[in-house]
Parts: structure tokens; sequence; C-alpha cells
């Protein structure tokens, strides 16, 4: 059974990050794009398909062309085998493959999805395209019986984003005391950060908060003297951050899943973030607190009280450490073929 793969990389993530790394620990993958399909449509053809579509059917652009181009040529080298598509992120680039059901009779195609279910909802009204898809994997646990409901699609199971723990490992030798890091900005709780910060600082004077995000967000966070802000940190540097911080402190409006968390969590800090959307799938009481959004003043009072906490803070650690190893690639890329398997026959 061949396993064709079309993935999506978003450019904030680091080269060790991102749902797209499962490639690197499936075996006897095809992967789209390969490198090698630029151009095999001309741009402006590519640009004409793109912008006459419609966006309400699910994300499609220029590059979804050419990823498509190559996917019909794949398929059709293959044509006599049966073939998995997994769409790595089910949002984008489903398209006119998957509406050639009708031909290719053999083939499972799947999907991941990403984001929340209320934004999945508003961003893709028309699900035409989507509810042709044989079998769904959602990242984050809250959004199995919505995909299901949604889509009308019976197939359709959580399994976790994953995390290279080989690359993100701890070193308690760089910790700092007090403090805190903050990393990207999808769905981050801005104000709530903003709110939070100067109250903590007030409670811990030698407080120190790295953040790290894209350099358009960063009008979002407002000066303080304790907060320090980044942008365009490589992945050496990224891997610094999180070894140099007490815990990680990332409100959140939703989620599904979070590399900051999963990164964190290798790197064997604690996670101080809100109790929203899938981030109970990720952690436990063991190595997080989770917060209930908008209650500010227990976010403050609860890292506080964790910052003063050396033994509960060096428990924790440990506890985060032992959590990340079932989110382990090889752990996740063994629970997708087990799911391809099943979707195949069924």
């Amino acid at each position: 059974m061949k396993k064709i793969i079309v993935g999506h990389r978003s450019k904030h993530h680091s080269g060790y990050s991102g749902y797209s790394r499962l490639i690197d620990f499936l075996e006897d993958t095809i992967a789209i794009p390969s490198g090698k399909s630029k151009n095999i449509v001309p741009y402006r053809i590519a640009k004409f398909i793109a912008s006459n579509l419609d966006k309400k059917k699910g994300e499609y652009n220029t590059d979804s062309v050419e990823k498509e181009a190559e996917l019909f040529k794949v398929l059709t080298k293959y044509k006599d085998k049966k073939s998995i598509i997994h769409y790595l992120n089910a949002e984008r680039d489903i398209r006119f493959a998957i509406n050639q059901k009708w031909y290719y009779t053999k083939d499972t195609f799947i999907g991941t999805f990403h984001k929340p279910n209320e934004i999945l909802k508003k961003q893709i009204p028309k699900t035409k395209y989507l509810k042709m898809l044989d079998g769904a994997i959602c990242v984050g646990p809250n959004q199995v019986d919505f995909i299901k409901d949604w889509l009308n699609i019976d197939n359709v199971k959580f399994i976790p984003h994953g995390i290279d723990t080989n690359f993100f490992t701890p070193d308690n030798t760089k910790r700092e005391e007090s403090t805190l890091l903050f990393v990207g900005q999808h769905l981050r709780d801005f104000k709530s950060f903003n709110y939070c910060i100067p109250k903590i600082a007030e409670k811990i004077p030698d407080l120190k908060v790295n953040v790290i995000l894209h350099s358009s967000y960063m009008k979002y966070i407002e000066p303080h003297n304790a907060v320090k802000v980044f942008s365009k940190v490589n992945d050496i540097d990224l891997k610094q951050y999180y070894q140099n911080a007490t815990a990680l402190f990332l409100p959140m409006l939703n989620s599904t899943a979070c590399n900051s968390i999963l990164e964190a969590m290798a790197m064997g800090l604690p996670i101080i973030s809100s109790d929203v959307g899938g981030n109970y799938g990720y952690v436990n009481d063991k190595n997080a607190i989770l917060v209930p959004k908008g209650d500010d003043d227990f976010l403050i009072d609860t890292t506080v009280a964790l910052l003063k906490n050396e033994d509960k803070l060096n428990k924790m650690s440990l506890m985060s450490i032992e959590a990340s190893k079932q989110f382990d690639w090889k752990n996740v890329a063994k629970q997708v073929n087990d799911f391809y398997s099943y979707c195949a026959i069924n």
C-alpha cells in the first residue's frame, strides 16, 4: 500500500517542529511537494485556477495547484495499486483529486484537521470536498465528535501531534530562576498576558519573561521591564530559550494541539496555560496547571505560587519529560499507520 503524503509547512515553525515532521517517521512514503514539483503548472495558470475557486470549500492557492498536479502524476503511476492519500492539513489543498474518487476506487483519502471547531465551521462553510474523505485524524480530542457530525464521517480518530524528543531535550544546568517563556502567536491570549505579567512582576521582583513570536505580532506585547521580545529565532536559540526557562507561561484563547506546549514538555518545563480546546489531551495535573480562560487573577496567583515553590517546579519538570515520551513522533507515526490500515478496509 503506497502512502502519498500531501504536506504543508508553516513558515513560522522551527525546522524540528510542525506536523509535516510526521513524514520523516513514516516508512515507504511519497511526499508531495517533493521538491521537484515546481512549475509543473505555469504560475499564471496556477494563479488563475486558484483565484477562481471558492475558498469557502477550503483554502486553495497556487501551491495547492502544484501539489495536485504532482498528486495526479503519482496516482496515475500507481493506478493499479492501493494507495493512502493523506492531506496533512485538511483545511487546505483538497479539491480536484478527491473529486475523482469514482476513478480512484482503490485509494483511501484521509485528512488531518488542526483548527478548532468554531474556526473550521466559519472558514469552511461548504464541506462538499471534505465530506468525500474516507477518514479524518484530529490532533485535538475536542475535535472528534464535531468532525464526525460536521462531515458525516465514521472513521474519525484523535491521534496526537508529535514532538521530536531527540532535539527538544532538557538541560537543567542552563535553567534560570523566575524565568517565564511565552512562544508563538496562534490563538494566544495577548490581553491576558499583558494584564498578568506586570502584576506577577510586582510579586516576583526578579521576574524575567522571554517572548518568542513572529515579528508581525510583536505589536501585541505591551512593553514592560521584565519582558524581552524576540523574533526570527533559529532552532538552536529556540532550544536555548526553552532550556533557560523556569516554566512555560502560555494563556490561550483556544487550541487543538500546541507545538509550544509539546516542545516545553519535552524540555522539562512545567506548563501554565488555559483550560481551553484540546489542551487537556496533552497535559495533566502533574505537569501542568490549566487555568479557566478569563480568570486572570487566578492565573496570576497560580504562577506566583509556582515560581516560589522550587520543589513543585522540580517535580512538574520531571513529569513533563515523562509525559512527552508518549508524543514522540515514532509513537505517533505508529498510530497513524494503524489508522491507515483501518481506513483502507472500512
